[in-house]
C-alpha cells in the first residue's frame, strides 16, 4: 500500500522555507524526538505509519480544530520561568514516574516512562527541548491522568528545569555549538548553547 500525502509547510526544521512530506517528518520523529536512525523513505514502517495516520484522519472535517489535537499554546509566564522552582515542580508531580535523576523508568529492557534528559532522552533537535513546546505539552498532559492540573506557571517552571540538562547532540550540529545554536536554535525558547549551571548546554 503506498500514496501520496499531501506536504508540510515547515519554516524551521531543517531551515528556512523547507516542505516536507509526511513521510520526511515521520523520518524526523526517529532522528530527532526519538534520537534514533530514521527508516528510508518507502520502507514499509513508514509507509505503515502513514497509513494509520490516513486512518486516524478518515472521517475528520477539514479545517475545523478537532478536541484533544495537540497541546495548548500558553501565553508568557506571569513571572520569568525559573530553574530552582521548576526543581521543585518536578520533585512533587514529576519524579515519582521519570525518576529523580531524569532518568524514566524501564521493564524488562523496555521504557515504561521515558527519560527527560541524558544519553536516552530526545536530543537537541527535537521540539521538546524548546520551552514553548514542552510547556505546552505538560501543561495538557502532565502528570499522567492528571493533564491540566499544573498551573501555567508551573508548566513553565518545570520545562525550564527539564531543557536546562544535557541530553544528546542535535544531529544537524556544524562541529561548533555557537555555529548550531545561530543557525537552528536562535530563539530565547531554545536553551541549546546557553550557560546553565556553570555548564555550556550542547558541549561535549
Amino acid at each position: 500500500m503506498s500514496h501520496a500525502p499531501s506536504p508540510e509547510w515547515r519554516g524551521v526544521a531543517d531551515g528556512p522555507h523547507t516542505v516536507n512530506t509526511l513521510a520526511e517528518r515521520l523520518q524526523g520523529c526517529f532522528r530527532y524526538s526519538m534520537n534514533g536512525k530514521a527508516p528510508p523513505l518507502g520502507d514499509p514502517v513508514l509507509v505503515s505509519l502513514e497509513a494509520y495516520a490516513y486512518w486516524l484522519a478518515k472521517g475528520a472535517p477539514v479545517g475545523v480544530p478537532i478536541p484533544g489535537r495537540g497541546y495548548p499554546k500558553l501565553p508568557p509566564p506571569t513571572l520569568k520561568a525559573d530553574y530552582t522552582r521548576g526543581s521543585q515542580v518536578y520533585a512533587q508531580h514529576c519524579a515519582l514516574c521519570h525518576g529523580t535523576d531524569g532518568q524514566g523508568q524501564s521493564s524488562n529492557g523496555k521504557s515504561v516512562f521515558p527519560p527527560l534528559w541524558g544519553p536516552q532522552s530526545f536530543n537537541w533537535g527535537a521540539g521538546m527541548h524548546e520551552l514553548q513546546n514542552a510547556a505546552g505539552f505538560i501543561k495538557a498532559n502532565m502528570p499522567l491522568g492528571l493533564g491540566g492540573t499544573l498551573s501555567n506557571q508551573e508548566a513553565w517552571d518545570v520545562a525550564l528545569f527539564m531543557d536546562s540538562h544535557e541530553r544528546p547532540q542535535d544531529p544537524r550540529f556544524t562541529g561548533s555549538v555557537e555555529s548550531t545554536r545561530a543557525r537552528y536554535h536562535n530563539s530565547p525558547n531554545s536553551l541549546y548553547g546557553q550557560v546553565v549551571n556553570g555548564h555550556v548546554l550542547g558541549s561535549p
